[in-house]
């Protein structure tokens, strides 16, 4: 375990009130229009708009909002949010070269923006791919939250370049009951829905793009604003504990080595875990189904899958994925086989 250790104090917790109003800026605005007693429903922002609130206090609001908005939420959501409204991130995209440089730097600093997600980049030769993954373990708002950033991402990419641009196809999780018409008339691609990971794929060529405004210094000053920004949060970490943990392979390793490369005792660790709702075991195992999912897409053999994830033999690792999926690894290739070629 040689990776550099992060602090626990750097670790987001869905007590900590690290979110802006920005993320909510598109409920909120619906909710107004709709007449939905937005203050109830967001008591703090009611308040004073420029409080930051924690994910335990915003959950009720937005499964409130969630409920009265429908299937397609995220989407109308996601529209609203104008790049204007980050401050210094907006300003450090805007002075990029590209794209693709601007995209990153968004991705840099999303926490600042109040992502409730974790957005990242999954690079490729010629197609690359914006995935959002979970930062906290909430199946109620988990497919709500990632359309909603994946479609802000989108929004704000157009109001950069100041113009739509081709996409090769969005993936998204299950979206039961929404129009996937009116996500093909937004992303203006194909849209597929029962994804395993919600994901957005763009030609490499795309992400070259140049941006109509660059500037070296300011981007190099914002840069050193946004880095400021993010340690007066008081989170110091991009990842929340589930992606430390990832980075750290925890599920190759026992709570009493990790616990030891984060710089706490196994007792503290546990209680992280705990007042997260989650243990060492469940997070192991979400990190492994995780991974043999990627694993499972690439041309990798089982036994060299089952060796990447430490079990004995295939055999042991066909068992393990059942359990997880209900589905065996060749059932799950063959399922991801399919979706690919819609």
């Amino acid at each position: 375990m040689n990776q550099p250790a992060p602090t626990i104090s750097a670790l987001l917790s869905v007590q900590d009130a690290v979110f802006p109003a920005h993320p909510f800026s598109g409920v909120l605005a619906i909710a107004r229009e709709q007449d939905w007693r937005w203050q109830e429903m967001f008591p703090a922002f009611a308040d004073h708009h420029d409080n930051r609130i924690s994910y335990a206090q915003a959950r009720e609001g937005l499964l409130q909002a969630r409920h009265r908005g429908g299937a397609d939420l995220g989407l109308r959501s996601g529209t609203r949010k104008a790049l204007p409204q980050l401050g210094q991130m907006a300003t450090g995209m805007r002075a990029q070269e590209t794209l693709a440089q601007a995209l990153q730097f968004g991705l840099d600093f999303q926490l600042i923006a109040g992502s409730m997600v974790h957005l990242q980049w999954e690079a490729g030769p010629q197609q690359s791919a914006l995935l959002a993954s979970p930062l906290f373990d909430d199946a109620e708002l988990q497919d709500f939250l990632e359309v909603d950033h994946l479609v802000t991402a989108i929004n704000a990419a157009r109001q950069l370049c100041g113009h739509r641009f081709p996409l090769v196809r969005v993936e998204l999780r299950s979206q039961s009951g929404a129009s996937l018409s009116a996500y093909e008339k937004f992303f203006a691609c194909p849209v597929i829905a029962g994804a395993d990971v919600s994901r957005i794929v763009i030609d490499n060529s795309v992400l070259q793009m140049a941006l109509p405004q660059p500037d070296a210094q300011l981007a190099h000053a914002s840069h050193n604003a946004c880095q400021a920004e993010l340690a007066a949060v008081g989170v110091l970490g991009r990842q929340s504990l589930l992606r430390t943990l990832t980075a750290l392979q925890c599920e190759l390793h026992s709570v009493a080595q990790t616990a030891s490369v984060l710089g706490t005792s196994e007792r503290s660790l546990h209680r992280l875990l705990a007042r997260e709702g989650t243990s060492y075991f469940q997070i192991t195992e979400t990190i492994r189904i995780g991974r043999a999912r990627q694993l499972l897409q690439t041309g990798l053999s089982l036994e060299r899958i089952a060796e990447e994830l430490g079990y004995s033999d295939s055999r042991s690792f066909r068992r393990a994925f059942r359990r997880w999926t209900t589905q065996t690894p060749a059932e799950f290739r063959q399922s991801q086989a399919q979706i690919h070629l819609r």
